[in-house]
């Protein structure tokens, strides 16, 4: 009677981990576009710096995106502070394997983080206007993928390069 207890206990147990990596395989991490294999971690566009670092006094900081695959993409910034920041230019097309420059400037105001939101899609065939290609895009019930751009206040401190010159020597 031990004995077989101990084997459906197994048996169970054997089946909660097959049921496990079932659900693991089922998760949609990977999706086919036209046969190619695309992994969710996969970033089809790619941001440097990840992040932006501001003075309280405001600044400039420059962004490069990356377009990664193989197709145009279009690109939409969206900022969720206008009032303290401005995004040059705010729609853009970036061609295949190519970077584009993104501008964000910080006008002088209080201590807020804040962030950018880089949705982008395929340009569609024929479409030049990123705008145009962004709403045909969503027109079909299609949702743009987004980046995050985290925007930092720091203060002088923490933003100054540090002088080599003024460094201790031991």
């Amino acid at each position: 009677q031990g004995e077989k207890s101990k084997v459906k206990s197994e048996i169970s147990s054997r089946k909660s981990v097959k049921s496990e990596q079932k659900s693991i395989v089922d998760t949609p991490d990977v999706k086919t576009e036209g046969g190619t294999e695309i992994k969710k971690e996969d970033k089809r566009l790619s941001v440097d710096p990840e992040e932006g670092q501001f003075l309280e006094t405001g600044g400039r900081q420059d962004f490069m995106l990356v377009n990664t695959t193989d197709t145009p993409l279009a690109v939409k910034i969206k900022c969720s502070n206008n009032a303290q920041y401005r995004v040059m230019p705010v729609y853009l097309s970036i061609e295949k394997s190519q970077i584009s420059t993104l501008s964000v400037t910080r006008l002088s105001g209080p201590a807020k983080n804040d962030k950018l939101v880089a949705a982008y899609c395929p340009m569609v065939d024929g479409v030049k206007d990123p705008k145009e290609a962004i709403a045909k895009h969503e027109a079909k019930g299609k949702k743009c993928q987004i980046i995050r751009i985290m925007l930092k206040v720091v203060n002088a401190e923490d933003f100054a390069v540090p002088d080599p010159s003024r460094e201790a020597v031991s």
